[in-house]
């Protein structure tokens, strides 16, 4: 069985709060950038282009910095044969998971966990040519359930397709 996955848990961010307050100290809205962008953003891409906006007024949405990654987290459920979730959770090494056994002979599910960084290292661990196809299919997945919710954490990557209709990851700064 290919491995399945889906998002279930995202960060939920009070802005009028988290905007409120800012506005009064910093004298400015850190939304004001990502707000006036032409194109709709996930709540979790616009807190993250805030967090920027903090430090640097002058941030436009997706220039964050690495560190600000680690200020969201997301919750996936995965669906796979037992020995692929090994994989899986190795690639995930330092998430919390649960996994519990289906009622399908030999298929566990397992919600795991983390922030925007730890899925960006995990889906670039996932996403590696030596790694089995079920596995750089999973982490496929993944890569492309955060780049629609415009996460996307791999620019300094690219992907490049394999005869097996999946893609790894080439860091670009080698």
């Amino acid at each position: 069985m290919t491995p399945s996955v889906v998002i279930i848990s995202t960060p939920s961010i009070d802005f009028d709060t988290f905007i409120g307050l800012s506005q009064q100290v910093l004298g400015y809205s850190p939304a004001a950038a990502v707000d006036a962008s032409r194109r709709q953003h996930s709540d979790s891409e616009r807190f993250i282009a805030c967090l920027a906006a903090l430090r640097d007024r002058s941030a436009l949405p997706g220039d964050a910095s690495p560190n600000l990654l680690a200020f969201a987290a997301f919750g996936l459920f995965f669906a796979a044969d037992e020995r692929d979730m090994l994989d899986i959770m190795e690639s995930c090494a330092g998430m919390p998971a649960v996994v519990a056994d289906t009622l399908a002979t030999g298929v566990v599910a397992t919600v795991i966990h983390g922030t925007i960084a730890q899925w960006r290292d995990a889906v670039r661990t996932g996403c590696h040519p030596l790694k089995e196809h079920n596995i750089r299919a999973c982490f496929n997945l993944v890569r492309n359930l955060f780049i629609d919710v415009g996460l996307d954490v791999w620019k300094d990557c690219t992907a490049k397709p394999m005869a097996d209709q999946t893609f790894y990851l080439e860091d670009k700064r080698r």
